[in-house]
């Protein structure tokens, strides 16, 4: 039992919380401005020949703007929201509701940041409908899971 939880807390980690930070950063590398500082980091790790490549494979593909800005904050946020509940078992108690609401907070208060000039980038609220919609697909797909329903299967992914 133990073993089988760890395997599945190991795959959790993987689906939830690697891949979609992988994804959300492959659609900076393949769609964003070369001006960015990311891209100056990844010449100074001397990655900038991969990355160059990564982005010579898909850069003739046109992205929807929400794809491009939007879908990589719901992907950190999700990830991030995901992280803290498998960290917490994936239970919603009085205790860590602070934790879980995290990521979403912060999205959110960098926007407000924007909007205000506090923070350097540009408004958008569809930012924060999209920091909101990772939080709360996280968020009910972790409390839907069955072993978060107390059914004495260790067999499902979630």
């Amino acid at each position: 039992r133990c073993k089988a939880f760890k395997m599945t807390r190991i795959k959790n980690i993987i689906l939830f919380v690697l891949l979609p930070i992988l994804v959300g950063g492959l659609i900076y590398i393949v769609s964003r401005p070369k001006s960015l500082k990311m891209f100056k980091w990844f010449e100074n790790i001397n990655i900038d020949n991969l990355t160059n490549s990564i982005r010579d494979e898909f850069i003739h593909i046109e992205y929807p703007y929400w794809v491009k800005y939007n879908l990589p904050d719901f992907l950190w946020v999700f990830s991030f929201t995901s992280l803290i509940l498998i960290i917490w078992n994936k239970k919603i108690v009085s205790e860590n509701i602070s934790y879980i609401i995290f990521p979403v907070s912060v999205g959110v208060l960098s926007e407000i940041g924007q909007l205000f000039g506090i923070i350097n980038g540009t408004f958008d609220l569809m930012d924060i409908l999209f920091y909101s919609l990772g939080g709360l697909l996280s968020t009910l797909i972790f409390i839907n899971s069955k072993s978060n329903k107390n059914e004495k299967t260790s067999t499902s992914l979630i």
